[in-house]
């Protein structure tokens, strides 16, 4: 194959348009032009046809999921959906000239390069995601565990985090018992207020003390 022609594309000047035997092959940002070193006249085989559109596309991805990433701070498992969404683009077919294996080969080493430069860490996504869960709509500790393993992070990951960052899981059971009702007492026999505080996430021991009043520690 040789290429015939490459054009700047108009809508970004940072990429341009490659046509090989004189029919459109793909888009192509200015760094695979130069990495590759692509003119006008080249010849240019299968397998080097397919590492071009790899590196391009490599390329293509991280760059949208460093703009996802940048909106808020993202758990593995959720950049993956997201990269994964990119294959069943209707506009653009990105994928559409690659192997399932190479399509899942871009994916993995987006997610090594987005970790090297420290773009994915469980670790702070799950301390944000108590931190601004408390701040907005405490939970216990049962329900924030399973929200965040709902999101990919792993069970020892939440654990800690918890740990860390929920000092005092009784203040926040009698911070969102007052939201909900007040200065009104509970009772054993109350049995709306305590499926209430269970559905927030709260076990049975820390409802008790609440129903005891106890003081707290």
């Amino acid at each position: 194959m040789k290429i015939t022609k490459l054009t700047t594309q108009e809508r970004n000047v940072e990429r341009v348009n490659m046509f090989l035997d004189n029919v459109f092959a793909c888009g192509l940002s200015l760094n695979t032009v130069a990495k590759f070193n692509l003119y006008v006249g080249k010849d240019i085989d299968e397998q080097e046809y397919a590492e071009i559109l790899h590196h391009d596309l490599t390329e293509r991805v991280f760059n949208r999921a460093v703009t996802y990433l940048t909106r808020s701070v993202k758990s593995e498992k959720q950049i993956r959906t997201y990269l994964s969404s990119l294959l069943f683009k209707k506009k653009g077919d990105w994928f559409k000239e690659l192997s399932k294996e190479a399509q899942k080969e871009i994916v993995e080493d987006t997610i090594e390069k987005l970790k090297s430069y420290s773009y994915i860490n469980d670790e702070e996504f799950a301390e944000q995601f108590i931190l601004s869960r408390l701040k907005s709509k405490p939970r216990g500790k049962y329900i924030l565990l399973s929200e965040l393993i709902s999101k990919g992070i792993s069970k020892e990951i939440a654990e800690k985090k918890l740990e860390e960052l929920v000092e005092d899981e009784y203040d926040i059971l009698k911070r969102v018992y007052e939201k909900k009702y007040g200065e009104s007492k509970i009772t054993k026999e109350d049995r709306k207020k305590i499926d209430f505080l269970l559905r927030k996430g709260f076990n049975w021991d820390l409802i008790e003390r609440l129903i005891n009043n106890e003081s707290e520690e």
